[in-house]
C-alpha cells in the first residue's frame, strides 16, 4: 500500500522556497513545477491576464498570480498533468484556473466526451462559483472562493473572471 497523502503543512514544507523552473516531489510520486511567482500580466484595468506557461490556455485575474504544473499517474497508469495559474489575496479570497490533461489526451479512464460546460454555486449563502468545461482533450476548473475574511467578489467581477477562459494550443508534454 501506497503511504498516506502528506499534510498541508508537510507540503507547504517541501515548497518552501521553490524557485522558477524547479520542479520538487510533494507527495508520493506526485511533482509540482513552478514556472512564475506573483506574475503580471496588466490588462490596463486592474486585471492581468494569466497565461498558463505549459497548460495552453489563460484566464483573466484581478490579482498577481502564481503558474504552475503537477504531473502524476493516474489510476489506469497514465501521465496526467494539472496545469494552474492563480492566486489568493491578504484575505484569502482565492481565484483558480486548472486545466487537468493526460497524455493519451482522453479526458478520462471512461474516455468522456467533451462539450460539458457547467457553473455551479457552493453554499449557503454563497463561499465559491465554479465553472468546469469539458474541452477535446482536458477539462478545466475555474474557482473563485472565499477562504477567510474577504467576501466573494461582485457578480461581474465572478463573471469576467468564469467566463475569460481562452484556449492557446495544446499542453506541452
Amino acid at each position: 500500500m501506497g503511504q498516506a497523502a502528506p499534510s498541508k503543512d508537510e507540503v507547504a514544507r517541501r515548497l518552501a522556497d521553490i524557485g522558477p523552473g524547479e520542479e520538487r516531489e510533494i507527495g508520493e510520486g506526485v511533482f509540482m513545477t513552478m514556472h512564475r511567482l506573483q506574475a503580471i500580466q496588466p490588462l490596463g484595468d486592474g486585471w492581468h491576464r494569466a497565461q498558463s506557461t505549459e497548460g495552453s490556455f489563460s484566464v483573466e485575474l484581478p490579482l498577481p498570480f502564481n503558474d504552475f504544473r503537477v504531473r502524476a499517474q493516474a489510476t489506469d497508469n497514465v501521465e496526467m498533468r494539472t496545469h494552474t495559474v492563480g492566486g489568493k489575496t491578504p484575505g484569502l479570497l482565492a481565484w483558480s484556473a486548472s486545466c487537468l490533461a493526460r497524455r493519451d489526451g482522453k479526458l478520462g479512464p471512461e474516455a468522456r466526451a467533451p462539450g460539458s460546460d457547467k457553473i455551479e454555486v457552493k453554499g449557503t449563502p454563497p463561499v465559491a462559483h465554479s465553472r468546469s468545461v469539458d474541452l477535446d482533450d482536458m477539462t478545466c476548473i475555474l474557482i473563485v472562493e472565499a477562504q477567510g475574511s474577504d467576501p466573494v467578489p461582485p457578480e461581474a467581477d465572478r463573471l469576467r473572471f468564469l467566463h475569460s477562459l481562452k484556449r492557446t494550443g495544446r499542453p506541452a508534454w
